[in-house]
């Protein structure tokens, strides 16, 4: 059985009569409980709290290799797990942002080809910052709509100073970090 065939035998949310399997389940929830943790007692940096919990879902996409119903479910879940920690006035908006920025990471690992040199792949950097910039262009958009309802003029000077402030650096952190442990957790989960 070829190595392709073995991850859609073995995807995380199969269609049909198959099972879910309870290791993929349980890295997908060690990866959100890490990232949860990490943002409950991470300060602000320069008034910027990482949203570690984008960073683990990423990872758990990168490794599983789920299809795109279990990327989303992962994404809900995350989705989920970031509302508790939301300072945003609508924290449900996460429960929107996360699953779409979830499918955006699934969609570049499933169908872009992989890139690396000498075999160290840079999949990981590029899928964690197309589904982190995805997340939060959503969620602060989704925000400023709802929450502030701004003139248009005033929410264009809010949301760019929000983009170039929180979502910038939160998706060069979450990509330099999935950069940094994809390797060593996939060797680590035998993947």
């Amino acid at each position: 059985m070829s190595n392709t065939q073995s991850i859609e035998t073995d995807s995380f949310i199969s269609t049909g009569s198959k099972m879910v399997r309870s290791k993929q389940l349980a890295v997908v929830a060690v990866l959100l409980a890490i990232g949860a943790v990490l943002r409950a007692v991470t300060p602000p940096i320069a008034g910027i709290t990482p949203n570690f919990v984008i960073a683990m879902y990423c990872l758990a996409i990168l490794l599983l290799r789920p299809n795109i119903g279990g990327a989303l479910g992962i994404g809900l879940v995350g989705g989920a797990v970031a509302m508790i920690f939301s300072k945003s006035p609508i924290p449900y908006l996460n429960l929107i942002s996360e699953p779409a920025g979830a499918l955006a990471c699934a969609l570049i690992v499933s169908y872009l080809p992989e890139f690396s040199v000498k075999n160290y792949s840079f999949k990981p950097i590029l899928a964690a910052a197309i589904g982190t910039l995805v997340s939060g262009l959503l969620y602060i958009t989704l925000n400023f709509k709802f929450a502030l309802n701004l003139p248009p003029e005033k929410m264009m000077v809010a949301w760019n100073a929000a983009f170039i402030t929180v979502v910038i650096p939160v998706t060069a952190i979450n990509a330099v970090l999935n950069q940094i442990f994809y390797a060593p957790a996939k060797k680590f989960l035998k993947i």
